[in-house]
């Protein structure tokens, strides 16, 4: 059932149960006015009657002025006796009016119900009026036929009211859900309604928002693999253009080697390429298993320190490493963050640089740093160093030996991996001048999902 539905049905029932309370309260007091409406005339008349001698309402002459006031009359006699319609009071009535008090009342004649009004008499004795109880009963039907008829003109109304407000408070609901099909069509830039309501407003505000970050996120992933593109074709070049030459017998024999080690070098950039577009979409997609146990970081660091040593002879990579870093967390896992840190750090990294792995305590848990003595990032570019493509995309151009970085996959890669580990990386500046990424990781990792924007925080200044 549609919303305007459901609000026209809840607000006509609610117009409906008012209508009925309306009128299962109005009904008694109808009653009751239309009783009151015929016993005060009949009351002022009794007192007119109760002017005139007894001997005028009696016998012949009491029939006259009975039918010339169309009323029913009767006397209560000096000596206590009623006659005519006064034989409908009780002897409790009779001696009020004996002792000269005033009757209204209702009581039973020939079967009938009576409004009954009786004054007492100047020279004693009483006068009598009494009207049929019916006459009251059929003004109140009457009156009750017209509040009915009331009630029911103002039932439609409200339903129709309900109707029109219920299709007011839907429409812009019904459009903002009609925008959202569109934008989940791929649509962008859809109109959305607007609203006085203002929840109606904060609905279609957010949705406005997400659009407007869908363009935004659409347009980075566009450049970002145009990006990509670009520079996979410029091995695949070098690769194809040396593997015609081979083919074709064009290339001496003494460059074959130095033909093999470029083919060699290129085919490396791809496989490297490729390899981070695939983690990436791994952990964007699947996410990817973390096997915490107790465990000594110190010699993770130590090996891998040792690795990249070995790797990149040009481009000294050093420890600063406690003697022992006591942790539950996944080595692997933690192996895989220092990899990608220092391969990052070495591919923008000139002869002679120096790429520091530090790990110490902290009072949560345990502090690892990647550090280099290159080019550094600016306070800018830490802001969206684990953005996929946005720092490559900024000094493609540019010349700079950041120009030798890499896309900024690994990065995402690594801000997804430490999310997982239930800790957080940071970008800062170094004290050796370049880049420092930081990452704390707690004494109880609590993994997280993988990739949650909250763990890109950036430091302007690493003091320690």
């Amino acid at each position: 059932m549609s919303l305007t539905a459901r609000l026209g049905l809840a607000m006509a029932a609610a117009a409906a149960v008012s209508a009925l309370l309306a009128g299962a309260l109005t009904a008694p007091l109808l009653a009751d006015a239309s009783s009151d409406a015929l016993r005060a005339p009949l009351g002022r008349q009794a007192d007119l009657l109760s002017r005139l001698p007894l001997l005028a309402l009696t016998g012949p002459r009491g029939e006259a002025v009975a039918e010339r006031h169309d009323l029913e009359v009767g006397v209560v006699l000096p000596d206590g006796q009623p006659q005519g319609v006064a034989a409908v009071l009780t002897d409790a009535e009779l001696a009020d009016l004996e002792d000269g008090r005033r009757v209204s009342s209702t009581g039973t004649l020939d079967g009938r119900t009576v409004l009954v009004e009786a004054r007492p008499g100047r020279g004693g004795g009483a006068v009598v009026l009494v009207a049929d109880d019916s006459i009251a009963d059929a003004a109140a039907r009457g009156v009750r036929r017209r509040v009915l008829l009331a009630l029911g003109v103002g039932l439609l109304a409200g339903l129709g009211a309900a109707w029109v407000l219920a299709r007011r408070v839907a429409r812009p609901l019904s459009q903002t859900a009609a925008a959202a099909r569109r934008m989940a069509d791929g649509e962008r830039g859809v109109p959305l309604p607007d609203s006085s309501l203002p929840e109606v407003r904060d609905v279609t505000s957010a949705l406005g928002s997400l659009d407007r970050a869908l363009v935004g996120s659409e347009d980075r992933q566009r450049r970002f693999l145009l990006s990509v593109s670009h520079e996979l074709r410029t091995p695949l070049t070098a690769v194809r253009g040396y593997a015609e030459a081979l083919a074709d017998g064009v290339v001496p024999p003494e460059e074959t080697p130095e033909v093999g080690r470029t083919l060699g070098a290129e085919a490396a950039r791809l496989e490297r390429y490729v390899t981070d577009l695939l983690r990436l979409a791994r952990l964007q997609v699947d996410g990817f298993s973390v096997e915490p146990r107790d465990t000594d970081l110190a010699p993770t660091l130590r090996a891998a320190v040792a690795a990249w040593g070995t790797a990149t002879g040009e481009v000294e990579v050093v420890a600063e490493v406690e003697d022992a870093l006591p942790l539950r967390t996944d080595p692997d896992r933690v192996r895989q963050v220092l990899d990608a840190l220092v391969d990052n750090a070495t591919r923008v990294c000139s002869p002679g640089d120096r790429v520091v792995v530090a790990g110490r305590r902290v009072d949560t848990g345990v502090r690892l740093e990647v550090r280099d003595s290159g080019p550094g990032l600016t306070d800018d570019d830490l802001a969206v160093a684990f953005d996929p493509g946005v720092l490559h995309e900024k000094y493609a151009d540019s010349g700079s030996v950041r120009r030798a970085g890499s896309h900024g996959i690994g990065l995402a890669v690594v801000r997804q991996l430490v999310a997982a580990l239930g800790g957080t990386v940071n970008a800062a500046h170094a004290r050796e001048g370049g880049a420092a990424f930081v990452v704390d990781l707690p004494e109880a990792a609590q993994p997280t999902a993988a990739g949650s924007s909250s763990e890109m925080t950036a430091e302007r200044r690493l003091d320690t």
